[in-house]
């Protein structure tokens, strides 16, 4: 079981106000809880080998360090470490919901949290947090680094100080995913280069922030502050697989993998009531038999797929049937699945549910989001219900659907005119 080392830059957290002025500053001085998880920025190269390896302690001493923080206006900040440190590739959905629950447990203590990990799977985890916070309304950032900080080039230094800055602003109030010169909105953020430090891309929604001179706020599109107080999910179902089309791809291997994930058909058809899993303060659905909720079909384009061959049909309406959901989500890395575009794809309508232009970690986390919250449901109510909200934005996840269609109207007008 994770422990936790709590540092704290004590010099500044016992001074004592000597007038009512100072207590009057003290009293407007933000502060920030830093969550360092592990990942590259708190690695160092080990003695016996060379290689890099994460070291207990070592980040959260540089962070305390910083000259920087003890600048005026720059808020106080403490920082908790999970112990031992975690690779992201190793972190699970339990791992999210620790996370969602050790800011909800210091929620009111903060002005802002900041979160460091790996970058291997922070749009996932970034993503999952956003949808398990809800009515958040204090800054979330999440960031790391792609060079240790032990290194003099190092991205890391610079990526934690304006992160802090960013969570201290009070400018917005959901997740983000601060890396380089950008905040992105977390659930909008995909990792798109493994060596450049400009290693997250926002490919369907503009940023929050980006930082030049100055910083330069896209407030057209932050989210609303909440008018209810925080809740915090608890629960996240993990039975949803991704499967990735590849032209000519045999359709008996997607059926056994339907038919053998279901379990027992008679469970769906009567509502299994899936039981939460106890591990202390978080909680993961699972389910005995397994039974398979949601297949994520990356297809190709705009929603396009043999839609035309039987065994397809047939495996997507025998999932509908078993309270399964199909979620068409694009290869594209920009732009949407659009299923009504073609005439060729009406064979799907009814048995598959677009992910609209969200992104596949935004897709398979708001999935175990959703199933989550609506386990106590039988299996085909609970699959209607997800369905009817995939296409809902709840943490600015997803565009209006109005909004594809505009921009197909508009490529359509230009190319018109074009060829005018």
């Amino acid at each position: 079981k994770l422990q936790f080392l709590y540092l704290i830059d004590r010099q500044r957290a016992f001074v004592r106000p000597q007038n009512m002025a100072m207590a009057r500053e003290a009293a407007r001085k933000k502060s920030i809880l830093v969550i360092n998880t592990g990942g590259t920025a708190s690695m160092k190269h080990r003695e016996e080998d060379g290689r890099l390896d994460t070291v207990p302690g070592y980040l959260s001493e540089r962070i305390l360090d910083l000259e920087e923080l003890k600048e005026e206006g720059m808020p106080d900040v403490v920082i908790r470490e999970y112990v031992p440190l975690i690779d992201s590739s190793h972190m699970e959905p339990s791992t999210w919901v620790m996370l969602a629950s050790d800011i909800e447990r210091h929620y009111y203590e903060f002005d802002g949290f900041v979160v460091v990990m790996g970058t291997d799977t922070m749009a996932y985890a970034s993503s999952a947090v956003s949808f398990l916070m809800e009515n958040l309304g204090k800054p979330v950032v999440f960031t790391g680094s792609q060079i240790p900080y032990c290194k003099p080039y190092t991205d890391c230094r610079r990526n934690l100080l304006l992160s802090i800055i960013l969570a201290s602003s009070g400018e917005f109030c959901e997740v983000g995913l601060f890396f380089e010169n950008t905040l992105l909105r977390a659930n909008r953020a995909v990792k798109w280069d493994s060596f450049n430090v400009r290693a997250f891309h926002s490919p369907n929604c503009p940023p929050l922030a980006v930082l030049s001179t100055g910083i330069t706020w896209n407030r057209d599109i932050m989210l609303k502050a909440p008018v209810k107080r925080l809740r915090v999910q608890k629960k996240l179902a993990t039975e949803i697989i991704v499967v990735k089309l590849v032209p000519g791809f045999d359709d008996s291997a997607l059926q056994r993998l339907i038919d053998d994930a279901t379990g027992n058909e008679k469970l769906a058809q009567v509502g299994y009531q899936p039981e939460p899993v106890d591990t202390g303060s978080v909680s993961v659905t699972s389910r005995k038999p397994k039974m398979l909720l949601a297949v994520v079909l990356e297809v190709y384009g705009s929603g396009g797929a043999p839609y035309h061959k039987a065994g397809l049909k047939k495996i997507c309406e025998k999932a509908r049937s078993r309270g399964i959901l199909i979620v068409a989500k694009s290869q594209c890395l920009t732009g949407s699945v659009l299923p009504d575009l073609y005439a060729a794809n009406d064979a799907n309508a009814e048995v598959i549910c677009s992910a609209g232009d969200m992104t596949t970690e935004a897709v398979v986390t708001k999935l175990a989001y959703l199933f989550g919250c609506h386990a106590h449901l039988p299996a085909l109510d609970r699959a209607r219900r997800v369905r009817d909200l995939m296409l809902s934005s709840l943490r600015g996840e997803v565009s209006p659907v109005d909004d594809y269609q505009k921009e197909i109207l508009a490529r359509e007008s230009v190319s018109y005119v074009a060829k005018l």
